[in-house]
């Protein structure tokens, strides 16, 4: 004889294979969705002094370095800088910046015309571990031009950044043959590197970051997944228009 469950007994059937059911149908969670956390976000910023034709003021960094400030500026690349070592007439820049912001400063130079020296410049908020400045050995083109390589302590990561200035006037062949030179002599190549300069728009192993609507100076990197730029802007100071961008910084991929 069969027994009949009671209404109550069929419900109490239903609401427990309905449990069963969700419990080993339940979605497992997305893994690797969520958007990564930069360990850190840093201004960098660029500025050629190629055009300038005017001579250097002390005010003139002074309200450099106000725009710095406002700009919340934490790296900045010169290139094309000129200095007057001995000539007590003559304000250095790079020397007198560094001394206003209380900056760490590195210096590279490319050329000496009777006691003017010019080259390039990297002066940054954060600690300088090394230096070092480099030509275009066979390029013809560039008679007094080079790039000075910074290795910037940037707290949770050092970063390799690059104040290049390349021939102003030599052929596309030749500008990528320097960026070339550039990439290629990077010590550490697990090293985020930061070029900036007259780089051309597109130079091969850099990402370009285009920069505001200056022409006469750029920024590009290799981040190897590590570097990201978030916004960019350019500015005008009393040396030139300044191009700006804002980088975030992740973790080292494993």
């Amino acid at each position: 004889m069969v027994r009949r469950l009671s209404q109550t007994s069929w419900w109490i059937l239903l609401a427990a294979m309905s449990l069963y059911m969700g419990c080993g149908t339940a979605p497992k969670a997305e893994q690797g969705t969520s958007t990564p956390k930069p360990e850190l976000t840093i201004n960098v910023a660029t500025l050629n002094l190629s055009g300038l034709n005017k001579r250097i003021e002390r005010t003139d960094i002074a309200r450099l370095w106000q725009t710095l400030k406002a700009e919340q500026i934490e790296i900045l690349a010169m290139q094309n800088v000129s200095r007057y070592p001995g000539v007590a007439t003559r304000i250095d820049p790079v020397e007198e910046l560094a001394k206003q912001a209380d900056w760490r400063k590195t210096f590279g130079e490319t050329a000496d015309f009777s006691g003017r020296q010019v080259g390039n410049a990297v002066l940054a908020a954060y600690p300088i571990r090394s230096s070092s400045s480099h030509s275009y050995p066979g390029i013809r083109s560039a008679m007094n031009d080079g790039a000075l390589q910074a290795v910037v302590d940037g707290g949770v990561r050092d970063l390799l950044v690059i104040s290049a200035q390349l021939p102003a006037k030599a052929s596309a062949a030749d500008h990528a043959k320097c960026v070339a030179i550039i990439t290629k002599s990077r010590a550490d190549d697990r090293m985020p590197m930061i070029v900036m300069g007259n780089l051309p728009q597109v130079s091969e192993g850099l990402t370009n970051v285009e920069g505001g609507e200056s022409l006469s100076t750029r920024v590009m990197y290799d981040g190897l997944g590590t570097l990201q730029p978030t916004s960019t802007s350019a500015v005008n100071t009393p040396l030139g228009r300044m191009v700006i961008v804002r980088f975030a910084v992740f973790r080292q991929p494993t």
